[in-house]
């Protein structure tokens, strides 16, 4: 089964390309909102590494290192579905908190990024929704 995430910042990468005259490779810019689908086929790549097949929303396909693919993860970057879930609570925890103390600056802050966050949210379920319920995986 694939793996769903969903960029929630715009970043660039590189796309590597190992043919005798690369023509393959370049620059793609992935922006926020773009859902990033990890297929289960990999290839091993002599002196770089292991790659993964990625799909940009269900349109523009190429291999990524999982290297690159970690390195998004980590500086958050792009998210899975259940990441989003832990931000949105953690988020709704910072808003009581918030209101709690009276602090409105704070509650503004995290409220703008829950309202944020949820959109990307409802964007990652409805595609895998569309999915799942055309049999696409």
């Amino acid at each position: 089964m694939n793996q769903h995430f969903i960029a929630i910042k715009t970043f660039e990468h590189n796309i590597e390309c190992f043919c005798p005259d690369g023509d393959h490779s370049g620059v793609i810019i992935i922006k926020s909102g773009d859902i990033i689908e990890v297929s289960n086929e990999r290839k091993y790549v002599s002196d770089h590494g292991w790659y993964c097949w990625v799909i940009i929303n269900n349109y523009y396909s190429f291999y990524m290192s999982l290297d690159a693919l970690d390195q998004f993860f980590k500086k958050e970057y792009i998210l899975s579905r259940l990441d989003i879930e832990l931000k949105l609570n953690y988020l709704n925890f910072r808003i009581n908190l918030s209101l709690d103390e009276g602090d409105e600056i704070s509650f503004k802050y995290h409220t703008k990024y829950l309202k944020g966050l949820n959109g990307l949210k409802m964007r990652l379920d409805n595609y895998i929704n569309y999915i799942e319920e055309n049999q696409l995986i």
